[in-house]
């Protein structure tokens, strides 16, 4: 039996060695040692290639790359620059003429300089979740568009709350005056809510409602990934938001990540 695995791993090694090698694709190019299809789910999803990024050229320079490594490409995030190396020093091939700015970020890891409040403090017990978390617990395993730390939410309509009340992030009024076509956006994964469970947000400009917006308005098994983005005039100077989730039942649940602004 040993002898066997031996041999069917030794044929699957070598495979990987000599064939071409395809990413969303069985039937990679004859002409390319590794591609990528961009579209999939029968092509209703489309993607592009992401190089590797670094935030300044200091990163850039701790990349140790040596004469071998021509043809070596990474994006640069401060100066919105393609670089290659040439094998002697890195070379500027493409800067984006315009390139966002972002003001304020609140993703619960690193990025945290969007304060916020919370209507009802955090709780984590017995699958009653209002809190931030890297998991919703057991059987949560879709919950795969947020990522890191997030705001998690799961049977909302619990002993602890004592009712099915709105659960509600308020994020601080931002200063937008120093950049245009300014955007607000926020990802959301939620999961089979039903009658009764709700997802709604409330943008304001200069602390005027713009009414509020329904993301999720329960009806049957409601499941749903995404990224809300909302474009800002340019004649407003500040912008908040708030978003609100009504839930009930441990079997359904959502998460809430990645809130920014950015412009240009």
């Amino acid at each position: 039996m040993r002898r066997f695995f031996c041999i069917v791993f030794t044929h699957l090694f070598s495979l990987i060695l000599y064939s071409q090698v395809g990413i969303g694709t069985i039937n990679p190019s004859n002409a390319a040692m590794f591609e990528i299809n961009g579209i999939s789910n029968g092509g209703t999803k489309f993607g592009g290639f992401m190089p590797p990024r670094v935030p300044t050229q200091v990163q850039r320079d701790a990349i140790p790359a040596a004469s071998t490594d021509i043809g070596l490409l990474v994006f640069v995030e401060d100066t919105a620059t393609y670089q290659i190396w040439n094998g002697i020093y890195w070379e500027s091939i493409y800067t984006l003429s315009t390139h966002a700015i972002t003001l304020v970020v609140q993703d619960f890891d690193t990025n945290i300089n969007w304060n916020y409040s919370l209507n009802h403090p955090v709780y984590n017990m017995n699958n009653d979740i209002w809190d931030l978390v890297t998991t919703l617990g057991p059987g949560t395993t879709e919950i795969d568009k947020v990522n890191g730390y997030f705001l998690g939410c799961r049977d909302l309509d619990n002993p602890i709350t004592g009712t099915n009340f709105l659960h509600e992030i308020a994020f601080i009024n931002v200063d937008i005056s120093s950049i245009i076509n300014a955007r607000l956006a926020f990802d959301y994964d939620v999961f089979q809510f039903d009658n009764g469970d709700d997802v709604q947000y409330e943008v304001f400009y200069d602390n005027v409602s713009q009414g509020v917006t329904n993301l999720v308005n329960g009806t049957g098994d409601f499941t749903i990934e995404g990224t809300v983005t909302v474009n800002i005039p340019n004649a407003v100077t500040n912008v908040r938001l708030t978003l609100g989730i009504s839930q009930n039942g441990d079997t359904d649940f959502a998460g809430f990540d990645n809130f920014r602004i950015y412009g240009e």
